[in-house]
């Protein structure tokens, strides 16, 4: 039985001496790759750049707009020409004359027009031409002819409104599209904010460990000589031992979470460079608390309902529906138009004397109404009870989302409290686990504590260090959230747009 203990004993030895090679580490770097020293604001700014959603995204206003000019493309005036030139060759008889007359006709048609939709429902049609006729029967006629025709619609059709609603509902796509790539950078830059706190931390984890393991280790040399010199049994050296193989397997498991983080960040940031897999990312930036001081939540709340991405979304989709409600509400009328119809026409002998003329003594006009209505209409009247549910579906959809960012933005604004004081709890925690650890060591070196109570006041005092390095970025992150249910992360990071 006591030789399975010396045989342990030694192999617990052997890991600690192995361990001892990391003393001194100078860095986190695990392969000494090539440092790549970045602030935090770079890190942002170079991932909106090369995130491959945000490129995609990038691109959906601009296919909106296309839709919008498509829309105002209705309004566009329409211009018309045409020339024609017809002969015709025919038999006639001709009074009481019992042999027929051959008869050769040409006539010649040229006319140009424009013809104009207005929102307001008026369609403006005008028209000009001339025309001849030459035969070999008849006196050669020239005439020229100026044609205004203007339909007002009184009722389906009618108003801004109605006519207006697709090209307003086109635009409201663009602001849509233009939300939502907002909602979608700003998830970006929280996760780049993330992962660039994180591979900090996960740097200062190793350090923490690092210096821990040396702790141990420090321990053990000092058991070893006391074992030496026969103060101490050789018992001792086990525990010792074992704590340092523990602190040298979660060294271990800290550069692999940092190994993670670099690969995270790197992604993020650098998606479209596969060189920059290679380089270790050094963070310039070290989280520090911030100088001013939380607003009230009732101001948090304000903001969130006025520039939340979603939410924003949420209420162009509610303009959306009451312009449907428009549009079929206008399309449930009768339709019925009202059109006047001016002319003149000029005769003449010669074609250059058949230009058209306003002074023209020969016109026409005419005026009336046209009224179409279809019985009992019952496609018109779906279409709108339609438009009414989902108008009021959508209306409702509003409602409960402002109850939820109101509930998100309250719920992030505790933990951001409470993160705030975890920092000031933690910092207090620490420089008394620092002196619970000096006194412990001292009350070792004369005799009057064991190694076991040191090594438990090195553990509280690591995990002490730990806990104060991820509070303050805790903190960060909860703040980071915050503004991100509020949907101000970009403007509070100095990101005013997107474009470029």
């Amino acid at each position: 039985m006591k030789a399975v203990f010396f045989f342990i004993l030694s192999f617990l030895v052997s890991i600690a001496n192995l361990s001892a090679q990391v003393d001194g580490r100078p860095s986190a770097n695990p392969v000494n790759l090539d440092t790549l020293a970045i602030d935090i604001n770079t890190a942002i700014v170079t991932g909106l750049e090369n995130n491959p959603t945000i490129l995609v995204k990038k691109i959906a206003p601009v296919l909106s707009e296309t839709a919008v000019k498509e829309q105002k493309g209705v309004f566009d005036p329409t211009v018309t020409a045409s020339v024609q030139r017809s002969q015709s060759q025919s038999q006639r008889r001709l009074g009481a004359s019992a042999n027929p007359f051959d008869i050769k006709d040409t006539t010649t048609t040229a006319t140009v027009g424009i013809q104009q939709a207005l929102p307001t429902g008026t369609r403006i049609n005008f028209t000009g031409g001339m025309s001849g006729s030459v035969s070999n029967l008849y006196t050669d006629q020239y005439a020229s002819n100026l044609d205004l025709t203007v339909t007002q619609s009184l009722l389906q059709g009618f108003g801004l409104g109605a006519n207006l609603a697709n090209i307003r509902k086109a635009q409201i796509d663009v602001d849509i599209t233009e939300s939502e790539l907002k909602g979608v950078a700003e998830a970006v830059t929280a996760d780049i904010e993330a992962a660039y706190w994180n591979l900090y931390l996960t740097a200062q984890e190793i350090q923490i460990q690092t210096s821990s393991l040396a702790l141990a280790q420090k321990q053990l040399q000092e058991t070893r000589e006391r074992v030496n010199v026969g103060k101490l049994a050789d018992l001792e050296l086990a525990a010792v031992s074992a704590e340092v193989a523990a602190r040298r397997s979660q060294l271990i498991d800290a550069e692999s979470r940092h190994e993670q983080a670099r690969l995270r960040f790197i992604y993020l940031v650098f998606p479209n460079q596969p060189a920059v897999w290679e380089r270790y990312p050094l963070p310039l930036d070290t989280p520090a608390l911030p100088a001013d001081s939380l607003d009230p939540v009732g101001v948090h709340t304000e903001l969130g309902l006025k520039y939340r991405p979603d939410l924003i979304q949420a209420r162009l989709g509610l303009q959306k529906q009451d312009l449907a409600v428009t549009q079929t509400r206008n399309g449930l009328l009768p339709k019925l138009d009202l059109f006047i119809s001016l002319g003149k026409t000029n005769y003449a002998a010669t074609f250059a004397d058949a230009t058209p003329d306003l002074g023209s003594p020969y016109m026409q006009m005419s005026t009336g109404l046209n009224f179409t209505m279809p019985v009992p209409n019952r496609q018109s009247s779906a279409q709108l009870a339609r438009a009414r549910v989902s108008r009021e579906q959508q209306e409702l959809a509003v409602g409960n989302m402002e109850k939820q960012v109101i509930l998100d933005i309250r719920s992030k604004y505790v933990e951001v409290l409470r993160t705030r004081q975890q920092v000031e709890a933690t910092l207090v925690t620490r420089q008394l686990q620092e002196e619970k650890l000096l006194a412990e060591q001292e009350k070792f070196r004369v005799g009057k504590s064991t190694n076991i109570l040191v090594l438990q006041a090195q553990r509280d005092f690591t995990a002490s260090q730990l806990d104060e390095a991820r509070s303050v970025v805790a903190y960060l992150n909860a703040l980071m959230e915050l503004y991100v249910s509020e949907g101000t992360l970009l403007e509070r990071r100095g990101i005013a747009s997107l474009e470029g």
